[in-house]
């Protein structure tokens, strides 16, 4: 478990902890954040959260047993041996910009560094969305491409990618 502040723990989450996650990420609040709402993807949210949980995992922010945010990890990508996948950052309205996205994309770089040993980490995010590009890029994420995905994104909304080599990353124990 990691401690951001007093009364916020993250932690790992289980199997008991899915309908939670699901149920967190589709509250308007949280599901309109997203340019295209996770809600209207062709693959349902919970489909979305038991397929991360079985590739790789979601760290859950908590205050007391409520969940204000999460952070999703695909596990390596099937056919790059070496490059992991990050999914969903998800932070409740009322506990962001206090660095609580942040904290989550540094642990869940953390945890996929003890259980993969990646080279490569990969994640992405939508072009405009400036507040993750600054938090990314200031944890050694490089912007690698932009393009058109009409699954993820609405049309003239391009996908941006960011990479970081493992083997740079400032905050590597």
């Amino acid at each position: 478990m990691f401690h951001l502040q007093k009364g916020i723990n993250v932690d790992i989450a289980t199997s008991q902890s899915l309908n939670g996650i699901v149920d967190f990420l589709s509250q308007p609040d949280i599901d309109l954040t997203f340019v295209r709402p996770l809600s209207q993807r062709s693959t349902s949210i919970a489909t979305r959260v038991l397929s991360t949980f079985h590739k790789g995992f979601w760290l859950l922010a908590r205050q007391d047993a409520l969940i204000i945010g999460c952070r999703g990890c695909n596990g390596i990508i099937g056919d790059k041996p070496g490059v992991l996948q990050f999914s969903t950052t998800a932070v409740a309205p009322a506990f962001q910009n206090q660095g609580l996205g942040r904290f989550l994309i540094q642990q869940g770089v953390e945890v996929a560094f003890q259980r993969y040993s990646p080279r490569i980490m990969v994640l992405d995010s939508w072009s405009g969305n400036t507040q993750f590009e600054h938090t990314v890029t200031k944890l050694g994420f490089v912007k690698s491409r932009e393009y058109e995905d009409l699954v993820k994104r609405p049309l003239g909304i391009k996908t941006v990618e960011y990479i970081l080599d493992c083997r740079n990353w400032p905050f590597r124990k």
